[in-house]
C-alpha cells in the first residue's frame, strides 16, 4: 500500500517521521510493508544476551576492532609459527 504524504493527517505524518527520524515532504510517498519476524537461532540468542549482560553491546566500532586485534595477537604470541 502506498500513500502520499499530502494525504497523511498529522497524527500519521508525526508518527512516520518519528520512525524515519526525519521530516517527509509532501511530494513523499510513503510505502509500508510488514514481514514476518525471523528468530534468530538460540545459541545466538544466548550470545547476545551474554554480551548484553557483560556490557559488550555498548563497544564503539573503534573497542570492537581493538578487541579483535588484542584476540587475534594473543592466538599468535601462543602458537609457534610453522615452516
Amino acid at each position: 500500500m502506498i500513500h502520499k504524504a499530502r494525504d497523511l493527517s498529522p497524527d500519521q505524518k508525526t508518527a512516520i517521521e518519528s520512525l524515519l527520524g526525519r521530516a517527509i515532504a509532501e511530494d513523499e510517498a510513503i510505502s509500508i510493508r510488514t514481514t514476518a519476524g525471523i528468530a534468530a537461532p538460540e545459541w545466538l540468542q544466548a550470545s547476545w544476551e551474554s554480551a548484553r549482560q557483560l556490557g559488550l553491546d555498548n563497544l564503539s566500532p573503534e573497542e570492537i576492532d581493538a578487541e579483535i586485534a588484542a584476540a587475534r595477537k594473543a592466538r599468535r604470541d601462543r602458537q609457534p609459527v610453522q615452516q
